[in-house]
């Protein structure tokens, strides 16, 4: 060929290739930008816009002015000793009712797994009180347990136990389908029942998550106690309260500060029992370390195998003593480091148990009265028609999915690049990473109650102030999440980004969020559910929303209202979980 033609040659590129629109990626993207849309929507709805914004700078005098009548803070020394019951009385309700959502809602997620129950009717009902109980807000539960029981620690008890049952059902049937069939088949292979396999094949690989998700929803439950008070279900709600009520914000102020330190104490308490119980995952942070911070606000301790091990050895050696001659099988276990961990920490959770049934009054008299009224209550409860929903309650129930919109992508702007600074892992130093967690942990410890109060002083009540109050909640809630995620990336990508030159900004978001990003998305949409049902109760204090509606039923015994707007609570949730689950196995 002549070397003068090889320049006119054209050389035929290959075209550029791009994923093919596949009905999975249109559901996706369609999804997506249906999401943003309803975002803007929800912003426009709640008047957050540019002028909204601008709104409540203009209300700064009045912000401060309020913030001045706050400080300083104090408690009357004439009210400590009530205060103190009261404090007691919020951490029996969150213990004793977490107990009970365990105790219920353990056995309604084994039926609820797949891999365990056979009959898809029983799977069904148990799945069916588990997204019920998960669907409804406590606060509901907690009205209805009102009227039922009269004004105490009872109602909050139960409202707590029932609400709780929906999140720990649910997270256990996940463990449980997703547990190694191999132990089970190795149980079964030596001729052991149904029961045996399910204790010796099934339970000891759960246990380390049983134990991870009964002290993340004490935690839970504490911080949602002071709120039940507000409708009379005991505690130091009550209290908080009468404060607001009658405008004595130093008071109130002194309140919240001692909620916030009581939180902080018990989550301290529960990660220093979830590091004693199943160990720890090492981080690796720059700066002098500290065993303390670190325990408190370094990584979540892992579903560890100290407890696991534990188990299965214990487990595994019982077919072993059966081979055994009589006087071998009257010999029991050692007494190890391990079991002493175990049995001390059943023990004393045993006897907070009975502290929490037993100090309270809680007159068996109300159970049994209270009890005998339920079936005529809830024939009160469901309406013989629609002549309850008017307009005010649909408007007021369009403000409240406004509200948990508006407050979710709120949270989640701010949320995600903030978990990057409270992950071990990405932070840029040791300080800045516990100053972090420790603002997380500030935000997550102050009930969206109190902040919607403050809100609505200064800047009067409306979903405006609902939504702000709610997404500085939300935020402290989902950043913890994130960041955990984040801890959990794989340093393996990462060097592999280090070693092109990238900078820690290019390494974040090339190396860690992909990683992640599936495990945010799951995340952000269970922020929405959370959202959904947290707006519900705003409207008490002037948030907007429907909570102002379903006191106002409760208080007038308006019972087929109250129904009718606790259905609609229910119908609304449900649907937002359901576009929410098929969202997620969408994109995931």
């Amino acid at each position: 060929m002549n070397s003068s033609n090889l320049g006119k040659i054209k050389v035929s590129h290959p075209e550029k290739v791009s994923k093919p629109w596949t009905l999975q990626r249109g559901q996706i993207w369609f999804s997506l930008l249906a999401i943003f849309g309803l975002f803007v929507w929800s912003i426009s709805r709640v008047d957050l816009s540019v002028g909204g914004i601008v709104e409540i700078f203009e209300g700064w005098p009045e912000t401060r002015n309020l913030l001045s009548r706050m400080v300083p803070p104090f408690i009357p020394s004439e009210d400590f000793t009530v205060i103190t019951k009261a404090a007691l009385d919020t951490f029996f309700i969150a213990f004793a009712g977490t107990a009970l959502g365990i105790v219920l809602g353990v056995p309604l997620g084994l039926l609820s797994a797949r891999n365990l129950m056979p009959f898809a009717p029983v799977r069904a009902l148990a799945r069916a009180i588990i997204v019920f109980s998960r669907a409804t807000p406590a606060l509901v539960f907690a009205i209805c347990f009102v009227r039922l029981y009269g004004i105490g620690v009872l109602p909050g008890l139960l409202a707590i136990g029932i609400h709780s049952i929906g999140m720990i059902g649910k997270l256990i049937t996940d463990a449980a389908e997703e547990i190694d069939p191999g132990p089970r088949e190795g149980v079964v292979a030596t001729g052991a029942g149904p029961l045996q396999d399910l204790y010796t094949g099934v339970w000891s690989q759960m246990v380390p998550t049983v134990i991870s998700i009964s002290l993340y929803r004490l935690e839970i439950d504490f911080r949602s106690a002071p709120i039940l008070g507000w409708v009379g279900a005991g505690g130091i709600g009550l209290i908080l309260r009468g404060y607001a009520g009658s405008l004595r914000y130093q008071e109130m102020l002194g309140i919240t500060i001692l909620i916030v330190v009581l939180v902080i104490l018990l989550e301290i308490l529960s990660a220093i029992t979830r590091h004693a119980l199943l160990g720890k995952t090492e981080t690796k942070l720059p700066g002098k370390p500290s065993k303390f911070l670190d325990l408190f606000f370094g990584d979540q301790a892992r579903p560890g195998k100290k407890v696991a091990d534990w188990m299965i050895s214990k487990s595994s050696n019982e077919p072993k003593l059966k081979t055994r001659n009589h006087a071998d099988r009257t010999l029991t276990p050692p007494w190890t480091r391990e079991r002493v961990k175990v049995n001390s920490v059943g023990l004393i959770f045993f006897i907070l148990l009975i502290f929490s049934i037993v100090i309270p009054d809680i007159a068996a008299s109300k159970i049994v009265n209270g009890s005998q009224k339920l079936p005529s209550f809830i024939a009160r409860l469901t309406p013989n028609d629609w002549s309850w929903f008017t307009d005010r309650i649909f408007s007021d129930m369009v403000d409240t999915i406004a509200i948990g919109l508006a407050a979710t992508g709120i949270a989640l702007l701010f949320a995600v690049p903030f978990s990057f600074l409270a992950a071990s892992n990405t932070a840029p130093g040791r300080l800045v990473y516990l100053i972090s967690r420790f603002f997380m942990l500030l935000v997550r410890c102050v009930p969206e109650l109190v902040v919607a109060v403050v809100f609505v002083a200064a800047i009067g009540p409306g979903p405006k102030t609902g939504t702000l109050a709610l997404a500085i909640g939300m935020f402290g809630f989902i950043t913890k999440l994130f960041a955990d995620s984040i801890e959990e990336a794989r340093q393996g990508i990462r060097d592999g980004v280090n070693s092109t030159g990238a900078n820690r900004l290019q390494e974040s978001v090339t190396g860690v969020l992909p990683q992640v990003a599936p495990s945010m998305v799951s995340n952000s949409l269970y922020l929405l559910d959370v959202a959904i049902r947290s707006s519900t109760i705003l409207g008490i204090v002037g948030g907007g929303g429907i909570g102002f509606l379903l006191m106002s039923a409760a208080k007038r015994l308006y019972f087929e209202t109250l129904g009718g707007i606790i259905f609609c609570i229910f119908v609304v949730v449900y649907l937002v979980e359901i576009i929410a689950t098929w969202i997620r196995r969408k994109i995931i």
